[in-house]
C-alpha cells in the first residue's frame, strides 16, 4: 500500500523502493514548488478552486521513488488540489471554541469599600457582555461569539449561588448574599459558564453543544460584625 506523508518530504518503505512525499503547490503542471525563492503563477496555490466558506484548497501530493543508481526521478502527482471537507473545517472550530479562554467577567460588589457586615445582603453585579474571537482555519474566517449563560458565585463562607442573572445595583439589586457573625474575613470569585456560536464568512451563526467557563480574581472582604451597646441616659 502506499502511505501518504503530510508536509515533507517524507520517506517511506514500499516493496523496498524508499518513496518521498511531499505536499506542495504545483509551479507548473508537472512540477511541486519545493524552494520559497521559485516564482510560480498565481494558479499555482489552486486559486481556481472555489471551496465552500473561503476555505484554503489542499495542495497537491507528489511522490518520487529512488533510483537503482541511488538518483531520484522526477516528481509525479498523485493527487490533485482538493477541499478541506466541512467535517475537517468544523473539527477545527470546535477545537478553537473549546481552548478559547474569554477575558473572566467583571465583577463588582456593594457596597464596594471591602467591608460587608453581617447579616446585611452584599450585591452582586457580574459584567454579563458577549467576547468576540476570530480566527482563520483551513483559510477560512471564522468568527466566535462567547455569551455568559449562567454565574455562579462562590461567597467565600461555603454558600454558592448559580443563576442566569447577572445581578442589579442597589436599590434594583437581584443577587445579594449576607454572611453569618462565624468568620472575620471571606474571598468572593465568580465562575462564568460560556455559551457559543460560530459563523464562516459571515454566514448564519451556528451554536455550539458544549459550554466553556471562566473564573474571575477573588475580591476579599472584610466582616465585621456590629454589635448593640447599652448605654445610660436618653439618647440625643
Amino acid at each position: 500500500m502506499r502511505g501518504e506523508i503530510e508536509g515533507g518530504p517524507g520517506t517511506t518503505q514500499v516493496a523496498s523502493t524508499p518513496r518521498e512525499y511531499l505536499r506542495a503547490i504545483a509551479c507548473t503542471g508537472s512540477t511541486p514548488m519545493t524552494s520559497e525563492d521559485q516564482v510560480c503563477s498565481p494558479l499555482a496555490s489552486g486559486a481556481a478552486l472555489d471551496c465552500p466558506g473561503g476555505m484554503t484548497p489542499i495542495p497537491p501530493l507528489w511522490m518520487r521513488e529512488q533510483l537503482d543508481d541511488g538518483t531520484w526521478s522526477a516528481w509525479t502527482a498523485v493527487a490533485w488540489y482538493s477541499c478541506p471537507s466541512e467535517d475537517d473545517l468544523f473539527a477545527l472550530i470546535e477545537r478553537e471554541w473549546t481552548e478559547l479562554r474569554p477575558d473572566p467577567s467583571e465583577m463588582s460588589l456593594q457596597p464596594d469599600t471591602g467591608v460587608v457586615y453581617a447579616t446585611v445582603p452584599t450585591i452582586a453585579i457580574a459584567d454579563d457582555g458577549p467576547r468576540l474571537h476570530s480566527a482563520i482555519l483551513l483559510g477560512a474566517d471564522v468568527d466566535i461569539r462567547a455569551t455568559p449563560a449562567t454565574f455562579t458565585w462562590a461567597w467565600g463562607d461555603g454558600a454558592e449561588t448559580t443563576t442566569a442573572d447577572p445581578g442589579a445595583p442597589y436599590p434594583d439589586a437581584t443577587v445579594t448574599h449576607a454572611y453569618g457573625r462565624a468568620l472575620d474575613t471571606a474571598t468572593v470569585t465568580l465562575t462564568t459558564t460560556w455559551s457559543g456560536e460560530y459563523r464562516v464568512a459571515d454566514g448564519t451563526w451556528a451554536p455550539f453543544d458544549t459550554t466553556i467557563a471562566t473564573t474571575s480574581p477573588g475580591l476579599t472582604l472584610t466582616v465585621l460584625h456590629p454589635r448593640a451597646v447599652l448605654v445610660e441616659g436618653p439618647l440625643g
